[in-house]
């Protein structure tokens, strides 16, 4: 059997990558050979396919459609419209998300969709050939009800089971099949704190307002604290060099991104996160830790706290203020994250339900 995978993938971004091989590594155990969508602009990047290992079966993407027995949609947040509207944006979004799925669609194969994030839909482009690929579907899973209930109202009738985000199966993931990638030790034994540094100017402009004054305070009164600074992709040294510049009174030590999995184990080592992202936040729950999210497109990272029991870890960035983001480093240093069980179970189940082969 052999099965088309496809999700955000034409980039280096850390949660979508460990999607991708989450869902490659299942089906390669089950002897299933998997495809991904091969387009130059949208179809997978230089990044994924080397830390994945990753050489296409076949190289012409219309005979990829014609051998590959099914398309699974692997999890991602982006059965959702565009953030800019106008045609130019729904076309792109469609061609990077939906276009090779409904050529399955047009040819009768299955198509799965696991573990995704939806909604909100409005009466866009994009969102009605959703609708037609969503209501085609053989299986769908959604990370949380939110998402349930915006596909509901958008006229989706098909069976769609509630899980949970993918990612939360890390630790078991880490433990058996990265036993190579060497665990992290911080330097001179201290508590690590781990800054998640961002490349967009305006998130960096209001944490440089808001947030690294507090970061800055706690980090005094905390001595036996080192600052860590990360990114979740490829960015340039003058974004490393800003925060640096920003922080150049605490000693940070730069971590740069250029393996998801030495990443993975920074987070399984961090004692403290402060992220606007949502994956490092989701890893770093399901790896036991102490995260604090200060969202900068907050919906999908709100239902995340909120699905696990701690939505006050969550205060969307444009609603943060210093002495609120202090007082959450003081509440929270030594407060960490068990997931529960149960969301663990669901969270398999987006794997356990692709193809059988």
């Amino acid at each position: 059997m052999r099965v088309m995978l496809h999700g955000a993938v034409n980039l280096s971004n850390y949660g979508d990558y460990l999607f991708a091989e989450l869902f490659y590594n299942t089906l390669r155990k089950k002897g299933i050979e998997a495809e991904f969508y091969t387009h130059p602009k949208y179809g997978i990047s230089s990044f994924f396919a080397k830390h994945l290992g990753y050489e296409p079966l076949t190289k012409n993407f219309r005979e990829m459609v014609q051998k590959c027995d099914a398309f699974v949609f692997f999890s991602g947040g982006y059965f959702v419209e565009p953030r800019k509207k106008g045609f130019l944006s729904e076309t792109h979004h469609i061609h990077r998300y939906l276009y090779p799925a409904s050529l399955f669609v047009k040819a009768g194969k299955p198509i799965y969709v696991l573990g995704v994030g939806a909604g909100p839909f409005e009466n866009a482009s994009f969102s009605k050939k959703a609708r037609e690929i969503l209501n085609y579907a053989t299986a769908i899973t959604v990370r949380n009800e939110e998402s349930l209930q915006y596909c509901k109202e958008f006229g989706i009738n098909n069976d769609i089971q509630v899980t949970a985000d993918t990612a939360l199966v890390i630790k078991e993931f880490l433990d058996r099949e990265k036993q190579d990638v060497p665990r992290f030790e911080t330097e001179n034994g201290k508590k690590m704190l781990l800054f998640h540094i961002d490349s967009n100017a305006e998130v960096t402009a209001k944490l440089k307002e808001i947030v690294v004054p507090a970061t800055i305070r706690f980090l005094k009164a905390h001595p036996d604290y080192q600052l860590y600074l990360a990114a979740d992709g490829i960015k340039r040294d003058s974004h490393y060099q800003e925060y640096e510049t920003i922080f150049a009174g605490c000693d940070p030590i730069t971590l740069k991104y250029d393996d998801p999995w030495k990443l993975t184990r920074q987070i399984e080592r961090a004692d403290l996160i402060i992220t606007t992202k949502l994956h490092v936040g989701i890893v770093g729950s399901a790896l036991g830790r102490s995260v604090i999210s200060f969202p900068f497109v907050p919906n999908k990272t709100i239902r995340f706290y909120k699905q696990i029991g701690e939505a006050d870890r969550c205060v969307p960035l444009k609603e943060i203020t210093t002495e609120k983001a202090y007082q959450m480093l003081e509440v929270y240093q030594d407060r960490m994250i068990t997931v529960p069980q149960e969301l663990v179970n669901k969270a398999k189940l987006n794997l356990e339900l692709l193809p059988k082969g």
